[in-house]
């Protein structure tokens, strides 16, 4: 029993000492974990000397201080709108107001005038006049509080009255003008169908069709405005004309946008190489012209430079001459008939001038040889 207690005790104690020597183990973790866990927070904490900022929600309370404003809107601006409208219609009044007033006025001024008297006729002028009176007296009377629209209307009225003679006047004044305009664009269209009558077949790019359409429409102008204006010169100036410058204006429109198109018609390529083939043929022909008139001016430089050496030659033999015959004269004694009574030595001295004289003619005997000569 013993042995078997004293083995018991020892396996005992043999499982205590074992489960002792873990213990020390873990005390051993433990204290390795903690160093480790220090020196990793004294890495992760830096020593900084900046500021930190620490953002927080305040809570705000907002307190309007004057007017509310208001809750519904859509009143006030219905209120303007209205407000917008009323200055509108005031100023549309005020505007057709005075355009009536002053049609009336200027009608009334322009009737007395002689231009109007003549362009309207006796029933015409009655018409307007009493129109004019009725309506100046409303104006000034009964107008107040009226809209624009009563106004405007009335106008109306009253131009239908007066357009007739405003027309008539109208046509008169501006006749003179427009058919000098008219006329102008038959000039230039006569013109051109000349330049191009001219010119010859192969110096022409305008077809046939386009020139006789251009021809018949300025024939076709022509005759209108003739006829036309017989008819208007026998009228008389209070009736409607038959010569209006809307017809003159169109006439006039149709003629120059013909007449342009055939001016502004682009040149075609066989016609540009047409004309540069003769550019080149006129060159060549004046280069040659120019050859030749060299040679002959050459030759007859040549000619004339003899001619001038002669001329040169015969001119300095004469002015020789000349001047020897002067020697001869003045050495001849012309001095002594002017002088008077001759001294005694003089007499010495004229023999020995006529001895001079006598020598000198030997030389111009020669210069004339020389002359014959050349």
């Amino acid at each position: 029993i013993n042995a078997e207690y004293g083995e018991g005790e020892a396996k005992e104690g043999e499982k205590k000492e074992e489960g002792k020597e873990p213990e020390k183990n873990t005390t051993e973790t433990n204290t390795t974990e903690s160093k480790n866990t220090t020196t990793a927070e004294e890495k992760k904490e830096p020593k900084s000397d900046k500021p930190v900022i620490i953002k927080e929600q305040l809570q705000v309370d907002i307190i309007h201080f004057g007017i509310p404003k208001l809750s519904d809107v859509s009143v006030s601006v219905e209120k303007l709108a209205a407000l917008r409208r009323v200055d509108e219609e005031k100023r549309a009044t005020e505007e057709s107001r005075n355009k009536l007033e002053a049609f009336v006025i200027n009608m009334k001024e322009l009737l007395s005038s002689d231009i109007y008297t003549a362009a309207s006729t006796a029933e015409e002028m009655e018409k307007i006049q009493e129109a004019l009176a009725a309506e100046s007296m409303w104006i000034e009377e009964e107008s107040w509080g009226e809209t624009f629209k009563v106004f405007n209307e009335r106008l109306a009225k009253l131009e239908d009255y007066t357009d007739p003679v405003v027309n008539r006047v109208k046509e008169m004044k501006g006749r003179e003008a427009a058919i000098a305009d008219l006329k102008q664009a038959f000039n230039l269209t006569e013109q051109f169908l000349a330049k191009i009558a001219n010119q010859t077949e192969e110096l022409r790019y305008h077809t046939t069709v386009e020139l006789e359409q251009l021809g018949k429409l300025l024939n076709d102008t022509k005759e209108w405005l003739s006829t036309t204006s017989e008819s208007q010169a026998l009228l008389a100036s209070s009736v409607d004309p038959v010569l209006k410058l809307a017809d003159l204006t169109t006439k006039k429109t149709t003629l120059e946008r013909e007449l342009h198109y055939l001016v502004r018609k682009p040149i075609p390529q066989w016609y540009k190489d047409k004309l540069k083939r003769l550019m080149d043929e006129m060159r060549n022909a004046t280069k040659t012209e120019t050859v030749t008139d060299d040679d002959t001016v050459v030759e007859g430089g040549e000619k004339k430079t003899e001619e001038g050496a002669e001329k040169k030659t015969d001119e300095s033999a004469e002015k020789k001459v000349e001047d020897g015959g002067k020697k001869t004269e003045e050495g001849s004694g012309i001095k002594t008939e002017e002088g008077g009574e001759k001294k005694p030595g003089d007499e010495k001295k004229d023999e020995g001038k006529s001895e001079g004289a006598e020598t000198e003619e030997p030389v111009v005997k020669k210069e004339d040889a020389n002359k014959e000569e050349l």
